[in-house]
């Protein structure tokens, strides 16, 4: 009988990768952050989404005693520790095709709800650091207080968002730096080849050809941006639908919004070009960039620096 050529070999095996990445469902949205969670007896059946991601910690502190704890999928994760009113999780590099894993929490005292259930996501890049979940009744002053800091969240988003629209209402180039007062007179726009300092982590969705980094601005307000020539090795066009930039402390920066989509075709090159709000003072480091598509298809770029 014939032997199948190595080659072929590799061939079906890249083949059958592909075939199982364009099958793959997109992400269910989850939250990530710092998250604050009150339940009460009568609390609605919704299993929240929380995001996790290789490597990093997910804190959950409660503030009545567990039981014990279930989590679908433990042998995948690098770490699980359980504690009294505490429970931590460090997904493992291993899980990022994964489906979405559940953990239910039983509490023993006897009070209603008695178990409450989290679906954890593995994200790309975004992750619950810390979820704190509530069980008690707080008193009236604290809600009060709660509805004004929702309030003057939203209305610093209101004023976010006016904002970024009078600057896309401005104009375009180096006159729009200027009038946004981001063309620092003594550095002016510098620009960084960073190619052969970024790495690459193992199984990306796009292959990194050329990458610069360029800074504007001053330690009172600026920009920063990360360009990339990348390759779409898939069989599926890879669409930009997020981006996370974050740092060696773990403080993390989200790129400004895009007007236009940005697509890679099967096969082909693209650019994908990503900004970020930034003082020189807050950009000092090496940090990790992420970027990812609908369907989780990630690539995790390390040691990106500016000028």
């Amino acid at each position: 009988m014939p032997l199948a050529s190595s080659a072929g070999l590799l061939s079906l095996a890249l083949l059958t990768s592909t075939a199982d990445a364009a099958e793959r469902p997109p992400l269910p949205p989850c939250e990530a952050g710092d998250i604050r969670l009150e339940v009460d007896a009568d609390a609605p059946g919704r299993i929240p989404a929380l995001c996790v991601t290789p490597d990093l910690t997910s804190n959950f502190l409660f503030d009545a005693k567990l039981s014990r704890v279930e989590l679908d999928g433990r042998e995948h994760f690098r770490r699980v520790v359980e504690a009294a009113d505490s429970f931590m999780v460090v997904p493992s590099e291993a899980m990022r095709d994964m489906e979405p894993q559940r953990v239910t929490f039983y509490f023993a005292d006897g009070a209603a709800p008695a178990s409450l259930t989290f679906l954890l996501v593995v994200h790309p890049a975004r992750v619950a650091r810390q979820v704190d979940v509530i069980r008690k009744t707080l008193p009236v002053d604290f809600y009060k207080q709660k509805a004004r800091d929702a309030d003057a969240k939203a209305q610093r988003c209101e004023e976010e968002k006016e904002r970024l629209r009078a600057g896309q209402r401005g104009p375009g180039g180096l006159r729009g730096l200027r009038a946004a007062g981001l063309l620092d007179e003594r550095l002016g726009v510098a620009v960084k080849n960073i190619r052969e300092y970024v790495k690459t982590r193992p199984r990306a969705a796009l292959i990194l050809e050329r990458a610069w980094s360029s800074r504007a601005g001053n330690e009172e307000k600026g920009r920063v941006a990360v360009e990339l020539g990348l390759k779409n090795p898939g069989m599926k066009p890879w669409t930009l639908a997020g981006a996370l930039l974050r740092g060696a402390r773990g403080e993390e920066l989200t790129p400004l919004p895009e007007d236009t989509p940005v697509s890679i075709l099967p096969g082909a090159p693209g650019r994908v070009m990503v900004e970020f709000e930034a003082t020189t003072n807050e950009v000092q480091g090496p940090y990790t960039l992420t970027l990812w598509d609908a369907d989780g298809r990630s690539i995790i770029l390390e040691n990106v620096t500016f000028p």
